[in-house]
């Protein structure tokens, strides 16, 4: 679960509270992968961080409140952060981007084990699956909702609930591919593959979705 390397000390005059915030994330999605939820200790954590367990309070109010920001530093990374929207002038090129970034997420090792970590943890600690969601594919969602209204806005897409159609959008890119990786049958997708089905996917969503043609434009046709 890990994020993108941070900068290195100094070099952006970064305030401490955040060098040390970062190494909490980082340590304790180690932790969490290495020796599972309930193996992982608030203590250990610190100890892996090279903080204080009071410094760790400071930041993080448990191991509940640590997870979630564990998973949520880890979608920000691929930069799902609520907002951003790729640019350009077709619809299908800004979706191809969006949902291969996506992909690349939903395919990374630590992704794959964080998902199976959950599932195993999900019946007996309901409060660990619910901050894994809210954080997690929530979050995606919300990115992907906001990249279809600014599409709508641009005339792209038709009108439409962009939530719902979110939701849709990633479960046509989900395929076969998570399910298997998850159930340790494959070791990968290939790119070739990946790419090639989540064109497919995007095409659909835009036939579906896409903005009418001016009706003067579909009666010069006819």
């Amino acid at each position: 679960m890990s994020a993108q390397p941070a900068a290195a000390a100094g070099r952006g005059g970064r305030p401490k509270s955040t060098e040390k915030r970062a190494a909490i994330v980082q340590a304790a999605s180690t932790l969490f992968l290495e020796q599972g939820l309930q193996g992982t200790s608030m203590e250990r954590v610190a100890r892996a961080a090279g903080v204080s367990k009071q410094t760790l309070y400071s930041h993080f109010a448990g191991k509940e409140d640590l997870f979630q920001h564990c998973i949520r530093a880890k979608v920000e990374s691929y930069g799902f952060d609520g907002a951003t929207v790729p640019p350009g002038e077709d619809a299908r090129a800004v979706l191809r981007t969006l949902v291969q970034r996506f992909m690349d997420l939903i395919l990374d090792p630590e992704v794959v084990a964080t998902h199976r970590l959950v599932i195993a943890e999900a019946c007996a600690h309901p409060g660990i699956a619910a901050r894994f969601f809210d954080s997690g594919p929530a979050a995606i969602q919300h990115t992907v909702a906001t990249a279809l209204e600014e599409l709508v806005r641009r005339g792209l897409l038709r009108r439409h609930d962009t939530r719902a159609a979110a939701w849709q959008l990633l479960n046509l890119c989900f395929g076969s591919f998570q399910l298997r990786l998850l159930l340790n049958l494959i070791d990968g997708v290939p790119e070739a593959e990946l790419a090639a089905h989540l064109a497919s996917a995007v095409d659909d969503f835009v036939r579906l979705h896409g903005a009418q043609p001016p009706a003067d434009a579909v009666s010069s046709r006819s």
